[in-house]
């Protein structure tokens, strides 16, 4: 009977033994729970620098926008002998200050539209006896220096 009873004891500490596996279950509970944590702190610092990216660039394409303006706001409206060559040289100053404050694709295209539209104004105005060359040639520099002033800016 004593056999028995140590034979039963040592199968039920086997068996205990055996199934009392909870200190490698928490141990691999705890690698899991610090893997998802890894995992979760890795796409959060992943979503901030992507932020940070788009803010910084934002901020680029702002401050290169303000240059421009700026470039282009240094550039004086030639003296001009009429007020149709003052009204078209206006149009094309305000169509370069729109395609450089453009914010989408679309706004860009229209803006480049607006500017080639304007210069066949001036092209026109001057073969309808409108406006004089000179004031043609004037405000077809005062545009290249417009343009070439905002590319230089940025």
């Amino acid at each position: 009977m004593r056999k028995v009873a140590l034979l039963t004891m040592a199968l039920s500490a086997a068996t205990l033994y055996a199934c009392n596996n909870t200190p490698q279950e928490k141990a691999e509970k705890a690698m899991e729970q610090t893997e998802e944590k890894a995992m979760d702190a890795a796409t959060d610092a992943e979503k901030a620098s992507d932020k940070a990216a788009n803010i910084d660039m934002e901020k680029t394409v702002y401050a290169n926008m303000a240059a421009a303006n700026a470039a282009v706001a240094k550039i004086a409206m030639p003296a001009l002998s009429n007020s149709k060559a003052k009204e078209l040289a206006s149009d094309l100053g305000k169509s370069i200050v729109d395609r450089i404050n453009a914010k989408t694709n679309d706004d860009i295209v229209e803006a480049e539209k607006d500017i080639i539209e304007d210069r066949t104004d001036v092209e026109k105005a001057f073969l309808e006896k409108k406006i004089s060359a000179q004031d043609k040639d004037h405000i077809l520099k005062y545009v290249d220096d417009c343009l070439a002033a905002a590319r230089g800016a940025v």
